[in-house]
């Protein structure tokens, strides 16, 4: 079966997580998981509605919080005499300040303390190239998994012992015990936890080197096959597909017990009550092809605020039976009445017990207190050089300014992320500022950015320039301006939301505008139309017209047409006159790009290079250059623009549901 099979079949096959029939004696297991935590290693600013449905500002997760839950849920696990397992989704790289200085050194040595048993290799994984991966694979002490990825050909991790299709684990007095062998089982039930990367990964991640990557189903099912003749009773597959495609994973293959996921940042369940929204059931189980046998597919949010549970359980010949169980939100006992959570707006003492009652009563939620040795080791040894890293103030907001994907989820409107679009106007404004137009000798019309490119939303109070380029735009994003004919644009936008819009999907290709507004309904299941399409020009909106070239501002990774912008690249593939701007010694620098080529690896997965005119590459790496145009335009408007949290920003996106 194809990927992106329509929502509609799913439901068809969904049989929610009641039990077919009783468990005869067989396996139950509890699976402990987590996903895409970005090296969030503290708590996440948050929101929840009090008893009056008002708002009441809190802190949420971290690292130290999720270690003290995930060793609270293996210790009740132990006590039922239940074997578990704890799974990390992938995406652990990228994201915070602690990330932009420390890199995967910090992940190395957190990720160490918190006993995971196995991680899905993520396309954050790359960000840093992979030198920094290898080492990284190298020195944690759990295997990094990836079925679909050959890497024979790339010396950096070819001989890795720790980055591996699967790991064996053997049934031994209720517990679980990585073995290196089938022969060393001796003779002991034996369960596979796999690995499934994206097939696609070279047109996302930046630097993959020789790697190549496979076809997601038929190496899952190859896999499968290959574990069931050894002799494995249960398979379970750890992933960074997203949901759908795990969805779509579960319905194609043979033999799957359960998809621990990643990816799309999916906090599966109803969480309303955290301004989270609602997404789809935790633990939907999907029936196979063979009609016989199903799945259980979990995911759990993002950025370490909270963790699933899955308790699975099987008959004597190893089919699953049930798989129940939930995500659960990491809640702190910090309670504040202002967004900006200083200490003046720290609620009263006298309602405090009140309110800890209150929110270690909502549903899918636990007060959580954060491991006490972990704290200690990211204040002392981390956070200060992190403190020190954020800078000069550059604004100060009253309240905090949300970013979300995809309008309508985690709590939003159809207008979604406020803060993309306070950014894409950013984008505008600097490189329409007179330094710039001298070294370009353009004028851009709209700006254009990838949900995705913007990791955190902005928290209430002071804005330091740390902030913006260790937070919310850690990236090296050098700017693009390039030419792009008004029906071009209209197929970008069609082709881009389009693919959010099937359940589950990975949404960080989701666009957000700058002077560009538009309204886009669904018209079929992953199908967008635009009814308006609008730029500002002589201060009023006016139609895009089909034939007319307009001049895009973008980042250079979407103008290279990756995470599903191929139509930048397909304009680019002959000629382009694109120019990519970054900093060095502090000033900007253009680099004309002379086409944008897309390559084919012997799998004939796709991956896009710009072809420069004057350099093979931009010099993001050399000293003195700073390829954090984005951030930089950022932290300029906010500078320039020091009144302007005070008036709401007009939305240009509009997604109709």
């Amino acid at each position: 079966m194809r990927l992106g099979v329509p929502a509609v079949f799913f439901a068809s096959m969904m049989l929610g997580c009641s039990a077919v029939s009783e468990p005869d004696s067989g396996l139950t297991l509890t699976l402990i998981h987590i996903n895409d935590t970005h090296s969030q290693f503290d708590a996440s600013p948050a929101s929840v509605k009090d008893a009056k449905g008002q708002p009441l500002y809190t802190f949420i997760g971290g690292h130290p919080r999720l270690l003290t839950q995930a060793q609270s849920l293996r210790q009740q696990a132990n006590a039922e005499q239940i074997p578990s397992l704890f799974l990390h989704g992938g995406d652990a790289f990228k994201g915070s300040a602690y990330f932009e200085l420390f890199e995967q050194k910090i992940n190395i040595d957190v990720l160490n303390r918190m006993n995971i048993d196995a991680m899905a290799l993520g396309n954050h994984e790359f960000d840093i190239g992979l030198n920094k991966l290898a080492d990284f694979v190298d020195k944690i002490n759990f295997p990094v998994l990836a079925a679909n990825v050959n890497t024979a050909a790339e010396p950096l991790l070819a001989n890795s012992q720790n980055l591996k299709p699967y790991s064996l684990f053997v049934l031994d007095n209720n517990q679980l015990q990585r073995v290196a062998s089938v022969d060393t089982a001796a003779g002991r039930e034996l369960l596979a936890v796999f690995g499934l990367a994206l097939e696609d990964m070279r047109a996302i991640a930046p630097d993959t080197g020789a790697l190549v990557f496979y076809n997601e189903i038929q190496s899952a099912q190859q896999t499968v096959d290959v574990l069931t003749a050894l002799g494995v009773k249960h398979i379970i597959a750890l992933t960074h597909l997203g949901h759908q495609r795990d969805l779509a994973l579960a319905s194609a293959v043979n033999g799957i017990d359960a998809i621990v996921g990643g990816h799309s940042h999916s906090l599966l369940g109803d969480f309303r009550h955290w301004y989270l929204g609602n997404q789809r059931p935790y633990a939907e189980m999907v029936i196979n092809p063979d009609g016989n046998n199903q799945t259980c597919v979990v995911q759990a949010g993002q950025f370490a605020q909270a963790v699933g549970k899955a308790m699975l359980t099987f008959n004597r010949n190893g089919q699953l039976q049930a798989c129940i169980g939930e995500n659960t939100l990491l809640a702190s006992k910090d309670y504040f009445n202002s967004p900006r959570r200083d200490e003046s707006s720290r609620i009263l003492p006298e309602v405090q017990a009140e309110t800890e009652r209150y929110i270690a009563g909502l549903p899918r939620t636990a007060i959580v207190s954060e491991d006490k040795a972990l704290r200690d080791v990211l204040d002392s040894t981390y956070l200060p050089a992190v403190q020190q890293a954020y800078g000069s103030a550059v604004s100060v907001t009253p309240r905090s300014v949300n970013h979300v994907r995809l309008p309508g989820t985690a709590g939003s409107d159809r207008h979604g992320s406020a803060l993309a679009g306070y950014i894409a106007d950013a984008m505008v404004y600097w490189l329409n500022q007179p330094q710039l137009q001298a070294k370009t000798q353009r004028t851009v019309d709209f700006a254009l950015i990838g949900a995705g490119n913007i990791r955190t939303p902005l928290a209430a109070g002071t804005v330091y320039e740390g902030n913006v380029r260790l937070e919310v735009l850690p990236f090296n994003t050098p700017l693009s301006i390039m030419s792009i004919s008004g029906a071009e644009l209209a197929a970008l936008l069609t082709d881009t939301i389009s693919a959010t819009l099937v359940p589950g999907a990975h949404a960080g290709k989701f666009p957000y505008s700058g002077k560009l507004r538009y309204t886009a309904k669904p018209i079929a299941q992953g199908k967008a139309q635009l009814s308006q399409l609008q730029l500002w020009r002589e201060n009023q909106w006016q139609d895009i017209q089909p034939e007319q070239v307009y001049t895009l501002a973008t980042t250079q990774y979407l103008a290279d047409g990756n995470d599903g912008w191929q139509v930048l690249q397909q304009a680019q593939q002959q000629t382009s006159d694109r120019l990519d701007v970054i900093l060095q010694d502090k000033q900007p620098h253009v680099y004309a790009v002379k086409r944008v080529m897309a390559l084919q690896d012997s799998s004939g997965a796709v991956s896009y290079k710009a072809q420069y005119q004057a350099v093979p590459a931009l010099p993001c790496k050399t000293s003195g250059s700073d390829c954090k145009a984005a951030a930089q335009a950022f932290i300029e408007y906010l500078q320039a623009n020091p009144e302007l949290w005070q008036t709401p920003r007009e939305p240009t996106v509009t997604l109709l549901h």
